[in-house]
């Protein structure tokens, strides 16, 4: 697992910055989405961390049923065999929940598991980790979401994957999570 700490994130230096490193600053928010990140410093300026909020959740919301699998497809499994190839946020998001290295019982379940909901709903299983108080938490999500019917489970997924962006933003702006008091 990797301690390097992304860049704090300044709301004035994003809307000053060119439009690569406006969306070079903005790629730790969203996984191994650029093309999601340029779109959304797209939309500057903005003039304080709830309106770039509302802009990746509008941005976010409006994709494409293609752009929605391709982002998707960017994030990790959980417990993937391979930890070290997941981002930092990832590798943190989930070593603080011990997905980066289980018990071998919990790394049998999370495979299985992985691979019933990947062929479903042919994207990986997405969950905001940071609102998760523990591993039998998402594992009980995991299962119940298995159930869902694949349209209800696009949405949830991208509202998830929401959650995780907004929470990351909020850690690189240096604030509380978006819609808390700073």
């Amino acid at each position: 697992m990797t301690d390097r700490q992304p860049t704090p994130l300044s709301i004035a230096a994003l809307n000053a910055a060119s439009l690569d490193d406006a969306a070079a600053m903005l790629a730790p928010v969203v996984e191994r989405s650029p093309w999601l990140a340029r779109r959304i410093a797209l939309a500057r300026p903005f003039a304080d961390r709830e309106q770039l909020a509302a802009a990746l959740r509008a941005t976010i919301t409006a994709l494409a049923e293609d752009e929605r699998l391709l982002l998707l497809r960017a994030h990790p499994e959980l417990a993937p065999a391979t930890p070290e190839t997941m981002t930092a946020a990832s590798q943190g998001e989930q070593g603080r929940l011990g997905l980066a290295q289980p018990a071998p019982a919990i790394a049998a379940r999370l495979f299985e598991l992985n691979r019933q909901y990947s062929q479903r709903f042919s994207y990986p299983f997405i969950i905001a980790l940071h609102a998760m108080q523990d591993l039998d938490a998402v594992l009980a999500q995991f299962e119940g979401r298995l159930k869902n019917a694949p349209s209800e489970e696009m949405a949830r997924a991208l509202s998830e994957v929401v959650s995780v962006a907004t929470a990351r933003l909020a850690r690189l702006t240096g604030g509380s999570r978006i819609g808390e008091a700073v």
